[in-house]
Protein backbone atom coordinates (compact mmCIF):
# COMPACT_ATOMS: atom_id res chain seq x y z
CA UNK A 1 0.00 0.00 0.00
CA UNK A 2 1.47 3.54 -0.87
CA UNK A 3 2.54 5.08 2.19
CA UNK A 4 1.46 8.52 0.45
CA UNK A 5 -1.79 7.20 0.41
CA UNK A 6 -2.13 7.56 4.29
CA UNK A 7 -0.61 10.45 5.13
CA UNK A 8 3.12 8.93 6.05
CA UNK A 9 5.33 10.16 2.95
CA UNK A 10 7.70 12.92 3.86
CA UNK A 11 5.49 16.59 3.80
CA UNK A 12 7.19 19.47 2.16
CA UNK A 13 8.40 21.07 5.03
CA UNK A 14 10.19 18.33 7.03
CA UNK A 15 14.30 18.24 6.48
CA UNK A 16 16.32 15.97 5.73
CA UNK A 17 19.60 16.80 8.49
CA UNK A 18 21.57 15.13 6.10
CA UNK A 19 21.73 17.63 3.96
CA UNK A 20 22.54 19.94 6.64
CA UNK A 21 24.83 22.61 5.39
CA UNK A 22 24.22 22.21 1.71
CA UNK A 23 21.28 23.18 -1.12
CA UNK A 24 20.12 20.67 -3.39
CA UNK A 25 21.21 20.59 -6.81
CA UNK A 26 18.09 20.72 -8.30
CA UNK A 27 18.08 24.78 -7.26
CA UNK A 28 20.88 25.48 -9.61
CA UNK A 29 20.48 23.99 -13.69
CA UNK A 30 24.08 23.36 -13.83
CA UNK A 31 23.75 20.48 -11.51
CA UNK A 32 20.74 19.08 -13.39
CA UNK A 33 21.08 14.91 -13.54
CA UNK A 34 19.37 12.33 -15.19
CA UNK A 35 16.94 10.15 -13.32
CA UNK A 36 17.87 7.17 -10.97
CA UNK A 37 21.16 9.25 -10.09
CA UNK A 38 22.06 10.75 -6.87
CA UNK A 39 21.24 14.51 -6.83
CA UNK A 40 24.53 16.39 -6.25
CA UNK A 41 24.91 19.16 -3.35
CA UNK A 42 26.80 22.21 -3.38
CA UNK A 43 27.74 24.14 -0.18
CA UNK A 44 26.17 26.56 1.52
CA UNK A 45 27.96 30.54 1.45
CA UNK A 46 28.20 29.59 5.42
CA UNK A 47 30.10 26.40 5.25
CA UNK A 48 32.34 27.98 2.77
CA UNK A 49 32.64 30.76 5.24
CA UNK A 50 34.00 28.45 7.50
CA UNK A 51 36.03 26.84 5.06
CA UNK A 52 37.94 29.80 4.75
CA UNK A 53 38.57 30.74 8.14
CA UNK A 54 39.70 27.14 8.46
CA UNK A 55 42.13 27.92 5.83
CA UNK A 56 43.24 30.93 7.74
CA UNK A 57 43.91 29.14 10.93
CA UNK A 58 46.02 26.53 9.07
CA UNK A 59 48.47 29.16 7.94
CA UNK A 60 48.26 30.72 11.14
CA UNK A 61 49.01 27.62 13.51
CA UNK A 62 50.26 25.34 10.79
CA UNK A 63 48.82 21.79 10.36
CA UNK A 64 47.03 19.50 12.84
CA UNK A 65 50.31 17.09 13.32
CA UNK A 66 52.10 20.44 13.39
CA UNK A 67 50.36 21.62 16.47
CA UNK A 68 50.24 18.21 18.50
CA UNK A 69 53.77 17.90 18.22
CA UNK A 70 54.24 21.60 19.68
CA UNK A 71 52.21 20.61 22.17
CA UNK A 72 53.84 17.64 22.84
CA UNK A 73 51.04 15.23 23.00
CA UNK A 74 50.77 11.92 21.60
CA UNK A 75 48.15 11.16 18.97
CA UNK A 76 45.83 9.61 21.88
CA UNK A 77 45.84 12.54 23.93
CA UNK A 78 45.36 14.80 21.30
CA UNK A 79 42.24 12.72 20.56
CA UNK A 80 41.54 13.31 24.58
CA UNK A 81 42.36 17.21 24.47
CA UNK A 82 39.68 17.43 21.70
CA UNK A 83 37.61 14.33 22.69
CA UNK A 84 37.53 13.19 19.35
CA UNK A 85 38.11 9.80 18.42
CA UNK A 86 41.67 8.64 17.48
CA UNK A 87 40.42 7.05 14.40
CA UNK A 88 39.14 10.29 14.06
CA UNK A 89 42.57 11.95 13.92
CA UNK A 90 43.87 9.25 12.20
CA UNK A 91 41.77 10.16 9.18
CA UNK A 92 42.32 13.66 9.32
CA UNK A 93 45.97 13.53 9.48
CA UNK A 94 46.56 10.47 7.26
CA UNK A 95 43.51 9.87 5.34
CA UNK A 96 43.00 13.37 3.77
CA UNK A 97 39.72 14.00 4.90
CA UNK A 98 39.47 17.43 6.80
CA UNK A 99 38.92 17.71 10.63
CA UNK A 100 35.38 19.77 11.07
CA UNK A 101 35.86 23.68 11.47
CA UNK A 102 34.99 23.42 15.45
CA UNK A 103 38.27 21.32 15.74
CA UNK A 104 40.23 24.50 14.21
CA UNK A 105 38.23 26.92 16.48
CA UNK A 106 38.98 24.30 19.61
CA UNK A 107 43.03 24.61 19.15
CA UNK A 108 42.65 28.09 18.38
CA UNK A 109 40.96 29.15 21.97
CA UNK A 110 43.11 26.30 23.35
CA UNK A 111 46.61 28.50 22.14
CA UNK A 112 44.97 31.62 23.08
CA UNK A 113 43.99 30.48 26.64
CA UNK A 114 47.85 29.42 26.99
CA UNK A 115 49.18 32.30 26.04
CA UNK A 116 47.37 33.97 29.16
CA UNK A 117 47.67 31.73 31.55
CA UNK A 118 50.79 29.94 30.76
CA UNK A 119 50.10 27.21 33.90
CA UNK A 120 47.19 25.93 31.51
CA UNK A 121 48.62 22.89 30.35
CA UNK A 122 47.06 19.95 28.25
CA UNK A 123 46.89 18.10 31.08
CA UNK A 124 44.16 20.08 33.01
CA UNK A 125 41.56 19.31 30.96
CA UNK A 126 42.46 15.49 30.57
CA UNK A 127 43.14 14.71 34.18
CA UNK A 128 40.30 13.48 36.13
CA UNK A 129 41.19 15.73 38.73
CA UNK A 130 41.43 19.29 37.28
CA UNK A 131 41.04 20.73 40.74
CA UNK A 132 44.39 19.37 41.70
CA UNK A 133 45.78 21.43 38.57
CA UNK A 134 43.78 24.32 39.03
CA UNK A 135 45.62 25.03 41.90
CA UNK A 136 48.80 24.31 40.52
CA UNK A 137 47.95 26.98 37.81
CA UNK A 138 46.94 29.29 40.31
CA UNK A 139 50.26 28.80 42.66
CA UNK A 140 52.34 29.20 39.43
CA UNK A 141 50.62 32.40 38.90
CA UNK A 142 50.95 33.27 42.15
CA UNK A 143 54.60 32.59 42.14
CA UNK A 144 55.26 34.46 38.94
CA UNK A 145 53.46 37.79 39.99
CA UNK A 146 55.59 37.64 43.32
CA UNK A 147 58.98 37.41 40.69
CA UNK A 148 57.59 40.13 38.95
CA UNK A 149 56.76 42.30 42.40
CA UNK A 150 60.12 41.64 43.25
CA UNK A 151 61.58 42.57 39.79
CA UNK A 152 59.39 46.02 40.41
CA UNK A 153 61.00 46.46 43.54
CA UNK A 154 64.54 46.22 42.93
CA UNK A 155 63.88 48.92 39.68
CA UNK A 156 62.08 51.27 41.85
CA UNK A 157 64.82 51.16 44.36
CA UNK A 158 67.51 51.85 40.84
CA UNK A 159 64.61 54.52 39.93
CA UNK A 160 65.12 56.01 43.78
CA UNK A 161 69.53 55.86 43.32
CA UNK A 162 68.85 57.51 40.19
CA UNK A 163 67.15 60.60 41.04
CA UNK A 164 69.49 61.26 43.82
CA UNK A 165 72.41 60.47 41.61
CA UNK A 166 70.62 63.04 39.52
CA UNK A 167 70.02 65.39 42.24
CA UNK A 168 73.60 65.68 42.67
CA UNK A 169 74.35 65.83 38.95
CA UNK A 170 72.16 68.95 39.08
CA UNK A 171 73.71 70.70 42.34
CA UNK A 172 77.40 70.03 40.51
CA UNK A 173 76.19 71.33 37.68
CA UNK A 174 74.74 74.58 39.03
CA UNK A 175 78.01 74.97 41.29
CA UNK A 176 79.78 74.72 37.85
CA UNK A 177 77.92 77.27 35.97
CA UNK A 178 78.53 79.86 38.85
CA UNK A 179 82.46 78.92 38.89
CA UNK A 180 82.20 79.72 35.38
CA UNK A 181 80.33 83.05 35.93
CA UNK A 182 82.61 84.21 38.55
CA UNK A 183 85.85 83.18 36.59
CA UNK A 184 84.33 84.85 33.54
CA UNK A 185 83.84 88.19 35.57
CA UNK A 186 87.36 88.07 36.90
CA UNK A 187 88.95 87.36 33.22
CA UNK A 188 86.94 90.33 31.67
CA UNK A 189 88.30 92.84 34.38
CA UNK A 190 91.75 91.64 34.23
CA UNK A 191 91.44 92.03 30.67
CA UNK A 192 90.06 96.01 31.44
CA UNK A 193 92.85 96.82 33.65
CA UNK A 194 95.28 95.13 30.98
CA UNK A 195 94.02 97.73 28.39
CA UNK A 196 94.54 100.80 31.21
CA UNK A 197 97.06 99.62 31.69
CA UNK A 198 98.46 99.66 28.26
CA UNK A 199 96.62 102.89 27.31
CA UNK A 200 98.48 104.68 30.40
CA UNK A 201 101.82 102.97 29.36
CA UNK A 202 100.96 104.31 25.79
CA UNK A 203 100.04 108.27 26.70
CA UNK A 204 103.58 108.13 29.63
CA UNK A 205 105.62 107.46 26.36
CA UNK A 206 104.66 110.15 23.90
CA UNK A 207 104.38 112.61 26.10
Amino acid sequence: MDMETHGLGQGPLEKDVSNEGYIEGSLNPSFEIEAGEDTPRSKTSLRMHYEAQVSVLRRQMGDLESIRLGLGLSQRKMSQLLMVDPSSWTRWTKQGDEAPPHVWRALQWYSILNEKIPGLTPQYFMNQSPQVLHQKALQELESEKAERQAEMSVLSRKLDGFSVEKQALNAEVAKLKKDLKFHRKISIFILSLSLIWAAVFLVWKFI
